[in-house]
């Protein structure tokens, strides 16, 4: 009981944010539409945690059988190679990264060809199947 408890509290604070965002976000895309250049270049790193939806390719090096390392995935990326990502191309993290000026994609963690400079500008240590919920890892 006291379980179910907690995670109604969490449920009510998760909607809650989601309300907040609703409201504030739209004005924060309509000021980026109007000007599409980044207006904060303070920013050094883009740094991702996640699932699928933001996985640039952890999951190739790692025992899983969620895998993107294959066609269609990566069609319309450079050089229409698949590279572990859940997408026919660049991922929202590639395009925020981009945006702000960092770097064109967000590579993988797990990449054993990273150079020092790739890791001090960002990485992402997104793996899919690491949903929210605790019964997506314990499936697979």
């Amino acid at each position: 009981m006291e379980r179910d408890c907690t995670k109604q509290h969490l449920l009510q604070h998760l909607l809650r944010l989601l309300f907040c965002l609703l409201i504030f976000v739209p004005d924060i895309f309509s000021k980026a539409l109007a000007n599409p250049t980044a207006s904060n270049n303070s920013a050094t790193a883009v740094i991702v945690f996640g699932d699928s939806t933001v996985d640039p390719g952890n999951n190739n090096y790692v025992k899983t059988v969620f895998r993107a390392n294959f066609a269609p995935y990566g069609q319309d990326f450079a050089n229409q190679v698949p590279t572990g990502r859940f997408s026919n191309g660049r991922l929202t993290t590639d395009f925020v990264a981009s945006y702000i000026g960092i770097k064109e994609s967000v590579p993988p963690y797990l990449d054993p060809t990273l150079s020092i400079d790739e890791l001090l500008t960002g990485v992402s240590f997104a793996s899919a199947g690491s949903g929210f919920d605790p019964l997506t890892p314990k499936v697979s």
